[in-house]
């Protein structure tokens, strides 16, 4: 008998490469927030997977917020434990009695859709795994609740009428990595995202943007898949990527985030950057950025909101920030995950040290002795680097970011 997906140890499949998040494109964009029909299951295994097929009636399901929790739109409960796992412990099975949820969403491609390139699917976070269709096509399925996921699409896109399908189990192997002295909240509750990806349209990026304190010096350099130009106009920069130039910058720190405004562009898309320069360094056993000590005061943030759980708007993520720094607190561990990339941007701008933290913690098997940790078993180690990768790939860009966890 085959191991059902939801229990497979693997991270998932028919995702693409993780990659630089970049805030805004000048490439199409269709959100799929908003509406989706919804079926709640006891059982990972209740019902077949018909509800994807082209031309099935969900008319008679109620309608759910996406995103959002199921737990916290009145289907089921949400469930809090410090350490403990809410189920048996027994890698990587989960209970039978596993609340999985039916997602479905019909969409029309806006006027103006390009007939060219490719397009992309995009989930920032779903909780725990999820297979995913579209229009009667599975194409894939993914764990790491807190990361972003992309499929490629473009091929089964049609202008109007599209069907796209998710299932949600709450439990998977995927929870034991996800042990984080929490709620547990169900469900797609970060953004969904339909992304058009013109020829020669950004796949990757890294910005290098070291600063040195015995020159007051900046150097520049960004690397890009394909190759484009990056063009800084407070600084007279426009030049390849690839290449690197230096000249006198302003730096960034928690105390002064001295952001600059830049474009990355390619023969495909054109992305808006803020760059802010600085060396993060261990030196003596200290951690320095510019060449200076720095001493962090800071808090460890559970990305929570007393209504909407984890699924947080931009005015409650800047007013989490700004009541840090009105507090004279300057770093933040995102404890214990990769926050909504949107927090990360406001910590570049209004100033911020963070500790960056993998979606990963086993902490329950401490019940045990630490017996039958995942960590422990080479089977689980594409898991695990998939999450570390994922964090890093799509967070690397960051001056405020400062250290990996």
């Amino acid at each position: 008998m085959s191991t059902p997906y939801y229990e497979d140890v693997s991270p998932g499949s028919g995702s693409l490469a993780p990659r630089a998040h970049s805030a805004s494109s000048d490439a199409k964009s269709l959100s799929l927030n908003g509406s989706w029909r919804f079926r709640l299951s006891p059982t990972a295994d209740a019902e077949d997977e018909s509800f994807a097929a082209q031309g099935y009636d969900a008319g008679s399901w109620p309608e759910i917020t996406v995103p959002g929790h199921w737990v916290l739109q009145g289907h089921g409960a949400p469930i809090y434990t410090n350490h403990l796992y809410p189920f048996p412990v027994d890698p990587p099975r989960v209970p039978t009695e596993n609340p999985t949820g039916d997602h479905l969403r019909s969409f029309d491609l806006p006027a103006g859709w390009p007939v060219d390139g490719d397009a992309v699917l995009r989930f920032d976070g779903v909780e725990s795994c999820a297979r995913v269709w579209l229009n009667g096509e599975q194409i894939g399925e993914f764990k790491g609740s807190r990361l972003p996921h992309e499929f490629a699409v473009g091929a089964l896109l049609r202008p109007g009428g599209n069907v796209l399908a998710v299932r949600v189990h709450q439990w998977s192997s995927g929870s034991y990595l996800e042990d984080q002295d929490q709620w547990w909240l169900p469900g797609i509750f970060r953004d969904v995202t339909l992304q058009h990806r013109p020829e020669a349209a950004v796949r990757d990026f890294f910005v290098h943007s070291p600063y040195d304190h015995r020159t007051g010096e900046g150097t520049l350099s960004v690397a890009s898949d394909p190759a484009g130009r990056i063009t800084v106009p407070e600084l007279g920069i426009d030049l390849a990527t690839g290449e690197s130039t230096t000249l006198p910058v302003e730096p960034w720190t928690a105390e002064t985030p001295r952001l600059y405004d830049a474009e990355l562009a390619t023969g495909g898309e054109r992305i808006p950057l803020r760059i802010g320069f600085r060396t993060v360094a261990v030196e003596d056993g200290l951690i320095k950025v510019n060449g200076r000590r720095i001493l962090f005061r800071g808090v460890n943030r559970h990305e929570f909101h007393p209504e909407t759980g984890r699924t947080l708007d931009l005015d409650t993520m800047r007013r989490d920030v700004e009541l840090m720094k009105q507090h004279n607190i300057n770093a933040v561990r995102t404890s214990h995950y990769p926050p909504h990339p949107a927090f990360l941007d406001l910590c570049d701008e209004l100033g911020l040290w963070v500790i960056d933290e993998c979606d990963l913690e086993t902490h329950g098997f401490v019940e045990q002795e630490w017996r039958d940790n995942p960590v422990d078993d080479e089977r689980w180690t594409p898991a695990l680097i998939d999450r570390a990768a994922r964090m890093v790939e799509r967070d690397k860009n960051h001056p405020s970011v400062v250290i990996w966890s």
